[in-house]
């Protein structure tokens, strides 16, 4: 936020900030773990809504840097422990793609591991899809569709076992809940 208009990377912390005191619930979505500063993290924990919506896509430091991203899954990891020290209810959500070009056996065991270690609430996971004219398109390495679902399944199917657990924990706890449809 506001990168477009000259204003610093910092700027969205006053925002957040400003809405929290006219709102009572604030909730960021898609956050870029670079942009995630101390500042942040602490403005967002004050919003009543401890809510960490990271668009990590994988942490396989290589397949990071092909997707033209910052990060790997050791420092999102931190990140993470971070921000739960602060804020133990704080609540993660996140989202990967399967199946990036290049994407090999070992980034994907990176994946399982990190989403066993992070337990992260909830996670999308989507396979990549070439879209025509983007850098990506043209990469080499493109992975088979079958590995792809197989990738997806796994995945799948261990953060849902991470969900349910995470759910779980919340059962004899009094909390404050928004329920916005019915």
């Amino acid at each position: 936020y506001g990168r477009d208009q000259g204003v610093g990377e910092r700027s969205i912390v006053p925002l957040v900030r400003a809405v929290g005191e006219r709102v009572a619930r604030t909730r960021l979505l898609y956050l870029y773990p670079s942009d995630l500063t101390d500042g942040l993290i602490d403005a967002i924990c004050e919003t009543g809504v401890p809510y960490f919506d990271l668009s990590l896509q994988h942490v396989s430091a290589p397949l990071v840097r092909r997707m033209r991203r910052w990060g790997n899954g050791e420092r999102f990891l931190r990140r993470i422990a971070d921000i739960r020290e602060r804020e133990p209810d704080a609540a993660f959500r996140s989202n990967f793609i399967v199946g990036y070009p290049g994407e090999t056996e070992e980034d994907h065991d990176e994946l399982l591991h990190f989403v066993e270690e992070a337990q992260v609430d909830w996670c999308g996971f989507f396979a990549y899809s070439p879209e025509d004219g983007t850098y990506a398109a043209d990469l080499d390495g493109q992975v088979e569709a079958g590995l792809v679902a197989d990738r997806l399944a796994e995945l799948r199917e261990l953060q849902d076992r991470i969900t349910a657990r995470r759910r779980d924990e919340l059962i004899g706890r009094e909390v404050e809940v928004l329920v916005d449809a019915p």
